[in-house]
């Protein structure tokens, strides 16, 4: 073998070998979730949503908002329809696209890394830690969050190609823009990338970039910016609006001084990924509710501060990404959902990765790297099993609100889907116990007050039946069913069957102008019952 083979099979296995320990890792953790089902939204996304399982359907795809009208999701939708002509409604297909994109995600960051940090064991132990982290198990478990996915994807690919297309001066800046294109049209976050490149044309992130003139920048950026107002265009088109629905500007600043305890509840996951469930609260209360929020808080100024003296681009450019990427989430625009959850952390947490990339780099350069290596990799072994066992939480909605109930066992809204899910696999006395252990904990818990109606009607307790439904009505705006359509609807089937057809035309009206996607499902034989009624 010569010198001159020698030397050109190494740097490939330079390149190849972190890419496969990578691969390795990512499957090997997430292996077990191959298993699980269809939870959650999936159902309704996917399972029963005409758009996913037809390619005539593909127009709707492109030009149609998401079953949610805010929501404007093409590309991430299109994935759905390939899945189905693929592999029908194997859910085990399903996950494994979105392990793939997970494992995607990790492969790009390292690659991210490996131009911005000069530590190659760095920049591998920051892709390995990403995609082993548990606190990425929502996103990657539940099939219906694969738009963050790969929103995430194609921001790190568009990042990566134009690092490279500084670098080289090549045509990979004429796709970094393509790639920021499709993160658009898989979910609105997306859009955050565009403050990332204008930031990213003033501030050189690589050795021997050259800064840019103002005309450099301005066509550096016009392609970015003739695509955004592309993607606004075929957004207005289908929502027949920028935004689908108002922003209201009331309470603004209370939901921005909710950030207090929610950015320490995000620092947690990220710091010590203990708590996990769908269930996380927001606390009600001042500076010392909880007294750990404001140790969180100060000691992620601190960590902000020493980013800033250090004068370290990584971290810099970490702490920059974290920012503009957290912005979606931090409720100044108010989220259709829950105010926290472990997804919703996805993308921003790769600004943590930078910055980790960072000190481990520094932590390399000056101290015993065996030692290093050898806490990296405990911290690898301890996040790959806390991540194995919450995959396991995902295998259906019994095990997944099981599993809400354990982690905390005072949370209404863990007991409440927790019998929803027992009462979907026929447990009628377990479902009953779980919504009066819902009503104990929250007496005006709207939603249950609806189920226990159900349960009184299906035992033929008709009277007991609407004084649930009518005391639901009083309670405030629940989840899934703000406006307590059910219990209209609910109310009018009673008032019909006794006779009382005005007031039951009434209730029948009120569902039909306040019914959620989440009960599409009825609103045809509500429509039917209506006509009778009307011609009666």
């Amino acid at each position: 073998m010569t010198e001159a083979t020698i030397g050109t099979r190494r740097p490939n296995r330079r390149f190849w070998l972190p890419l496969l320990v990578l691969a390795a890792a990512t499957l090997l953790v997430y292996s077990v979730s191959f298993f699980n089902g269809f939870v959650l939204d999936d159902e309704m996304i996917i399972v029963n949503n005409p758009q996913t399982l037809s390619l005539s359907n593909v127009p709707d795809v492109l030009f149609a908002p998401d079953l949610i009208k805010p929501y404007y999701r093409p590309l991430n939708r299109a994935t759905y329809l390939f899945d189905y002509q693929v592999a029908g409604l194997n859910p085990a297909w399903y996950h494994g696209v979105n392990i793939v994109i997970h494992l995607g995600n990790a492969l790009l960051l390292y690659l991210v890394c490996r131009r911005l940090l000069s530590d190659r064991w760095a920049a591998l132990a920051v892709g390995l830690l990403f995609a082993v982290h548990p606190a990425n198990s929502e996103a990657v478990n539940w099939v219906s969050a694969r738009n963050t996915l790969m929103a995430l994807f194609f921001s790190l690919a568009s990042l990566l190609a134009y690092l490279e297309g500084r670098m080289k001066g090549n045509t990979l800046l004429v796709v970094s823009p393509l790639l920021y294109f499709c993160g658009l049209l898989s979910k609105e976050t997306g859009l955050m990338m565009s403050a990332v490149f204008f930031v990213l044309t003033f501030f050189p992130m690589q050795e021997g970039e050259a800064r840019l003139s103002w005309k450099d920048r301005i066509i550096l950026l016009s392609p970015y910016f003739i695509l955004t107002l592309v993607y606004f265009g075929m957004r207005f088109y289908s929502l027949q609006g920028v935004v689908g629905t108002p922003v209201p500007a009331s309470g603004l600043l209370e939901r921005v001084a909710q950030n207090y305890h929610i950015i320490p509840q995000y620092l947690a996951l990220l710091l010590y990924p203990a708590d996990l469930t769908l269930f996380h609260k927001v606390p009600q209360g001042g500076l010392f509710s909880p007294p750990w929020h404001l140790a969180a808080l100060l000691f992620l100024t601190w960590m902000v501060w020493l980013a800033l003296s250090s004068r370290n681009r990584v971290a810099l450019f970490g702490l920059v990404w974290f920012v503009i990427n957290y912005a979606p989430i931090s409720n100044i625009v108010p989220i259709p959902s829950d105010q926290i959850t472990e997804r919703y952390l996805y993308m921003p947490a790769v600004g943590f990765f930078f910055g980790l990339g960072a000190v481990l780099s520094w932590i390399s350069a000056r101290a015993n790297l065996r030692f290093a290596k050898a806490a990296v990799v405990v911290l690898l072994v301890a996040a790959s099993a806390v991540t194995v066992h919450r995959n396991l939480d995902w295998r259906n909605a019994l095990s997944l609100f099981t599993s809400g109930v354990r982690n905390d066992p005072e949370s209404p809204g863990a007991h409440y889907n927790l019998g929803t899910a027992h009462m979907e696999n026929g447990d009628l006395a377990a479902a009953r116990r779980e919504w009066e252990r819902t009503l104990t904990l929250n007496a005006r818990h709207g939603e249950a007050m609806m189920q226990m109606g159900t349960l009184a009607a299906i035992g033929g307790d008709l009277r007991t039946a609407e004084a649930y439904y009518r005391a639901a009505l009083q309670t405030p705006p629940g989840q899934t069913d703000p406006n307590k359509s059910m219990a209209h609807l609910n109310l009018g089937k009673i008032c019909e069957k006794r006779g009382d057809l005005k007031q039951a035309l009434q209730h029948y009206r009120l569902f039909m102008k306040t019914v959620p996607v989440t009960y599409m499902e009825y609103k045809g034989d509500t429509e039917r019952r209506i006509k009778l009624l009307e011609q009666s």
